[in-house]
């Protein structure tokens, strides 16, 4: 596998991503990596300007109760991570979502697939690719 390596524009956050996934910036900062027959993942970094009294550690812990997830920990930085769902007349989505917070700093990921694609062998091996991109997310 290639991959290439992501910087955000801000420059505090870094990784490498299989080099096969579409890389675009969306509106407001949010960054899309897909192909046209997987899945999505999404990346948006917020800054907290004036938020010196922000408590990372606190703000990981209310996430974590409000969306009944767990909090773990990559190479870097503490995270919640957790499994929603979407249903409508056309999809249904299953989002593999994860929220990192670091000083005054905080970042939304997600990987969005069909749901009944779940068990494909592309869905499963891009799932294990989107998983090491959070294993070595590192927020600076």
């Amino acid at each position: 596998m290639n991959y290439s390596q992501f910087t955000s524009n801000q420059g505090w956050i870094n990784f490498q991503y299989p080099s096969n996934l579409i890389s675009t910036e969306e509106d407001e900062g949010t960054y899309l990596f897909y192909t046209e027959q997987t899945g999505s993942f999404r990346i948006t970094p917020l800054l907290l300007e004036g938020k010196g009294d922000f408590d990372a550690d606190a703000y990981l812990k209310k996430m974590a109760g409000e969306n009944e997830a767990e909090i773990l920990k990559n190479q870097f930085n503490n995270y919640v991570y957790y499994i929603s769902y979407s249903k409508d007349e056309a999809e249904n989505l299953t989002i593999y979502n994860w929220i990192f917070a670091v000083e005054n700093k905080i970042v939304y990921c997600s990987y969005t697939i069909d749901t009944e694609s779940t068990n494909e062998p592309e869905i499963d091996a891009e799932r294990k690719e989107i998983f090491k991109i959070i294993e070595n997310l590192n927020i600076t």
